[in-house]
């Protein structure tokens, strides 16, 4: 222990000495020790930069099509007189709300209903005063139902009239919303005009997107098999004088007879049948051996191809 003692006394005595020794001494430890601890640092860098946030967060937007609707004559109303709960409005107004809101927003107005129980953002609770999007006067609600909430599983209901969304606004003001806010005449009168409710309307048909490419799909292929159909009787009549002047006349086939199928307007007259093959040169199908043919000819050929098409 005293060897021990007499050791450290002795290094002791050459730091405070001989400092420049005694750190020429002590350089080699430290040089481990730097090393030692650049080593660890550089065994865990994949643990220190891990990004412990998900790189991919999962999607809830809802995209939704149009809905399938026929034309529809929208009927107009005074919405003076409606703001007005009646009995009447408040009795169709739960009929409709049980048809139409309770599958989400629930029997108590919640926003507890089974269908909504996987929604992002949930379902309104209507017995709270706070988050309405749009408001819960009745024309802030009746804006609500006209367009839906985008971003929201609330769609449009603008298939109900607007006398049924007015009773359903009134029921749920009167059954959920605590201390519902009263309309001025002023937001009843831009309630008005803006959804034109006092005039109505002749609303379009509307078709969904989705619908309406398997729509434009279907027509094109019977389009297709009726061109095919078309030119293989076409090449199967190679003796006609009818299919040898099409077969001299069309630059693409398939392309001339397209652009014949498109209308059947020139099937009216030769005429109209010579100014549709004309002004399809190099563009339509047909080439510039058109400008050879006889009036003979464009009489065979017009036959031929009317009879065909």
């Amino acid at each position: 222990m005293n060897k021990l003692k007499e050791i450290l006394n002795q290094q002791l005595d050459i730091i405070k000495s001989e400092p420049v020794r005694a750190f020429a001494l002590l350089y080699p430890y430290l040089l481990v020790i730097g090393i030692g601890f650049g080593l660890l640092y550089i065994s865990n860098l994949n643990i220190i930069s891990r990004q412990n946030i998900p790189i991919v967060l999962s999607d809830t937007t809802q995209v939704q099509d149009i809905r399938l609707a026929a034309a529809q004559t929208v009927p107009a109303i005074d919405i003076f007189k409606l703001s007005q709960p009646t009995d009447s409005l408040l009795s169709k107004g739960k009929l409709l709300y049980s048809t139409n809101c309770v599958a989400c927003h629930g029997e108590k107005g919640l926003g507890d209903g089974a269908g909504g129980a996987a929604l992002n953002p949930a379902p309104r609770n209507f017995t709270l005063k706070d988050g309405w999007k749009n408001g819960s006067k009745i024309s802030e609600i009746y804006r609500t139902l006209q367009e839906g909430i985008t971003g929201s599983g609330m769609i449009s209901y603008n298939f109900l009239l607007p006398e049924e969304r007015i009773a359903i606004i009134h029921y749920l003001r009167s059954a959920f919303i605590p201390d519902a806010p009263l309309d001025t005449k002023d937001d009843l009168t831009t309630l008005d005009q803006t959804f034109n409710l006092s005039k109505g309307m002749q609303l379009s048909p509307q078709v969904p997107v989705a619908a309406a490419i398997n729509l434009i799909s279907d027509e094109s292929k019977v389009n297709s098999e009726k061109i095919n159909s078309i030119l293989a009787q076409i090449n199967n009549e190679s003796n006609d004088i009818g299919a040898q002047l099409f077969n001299k006349v069309a630059k693409s086939k398939m392309l001339a007879l397209a652009a014949l199928s498109s209308s059947n307007q020139w099937q009216e007259n030769k005429n109209l049948f010579i100014k549709l093959v004309s002004e399809s040169i190099n563009t339509a199908g047909f080439s510039n051996e058109v400008n050879s043919l006889t009036s003979l000819e464009w009489d065979a050929l017009f036959n031929y191809l009317s009879k065909k098409i």
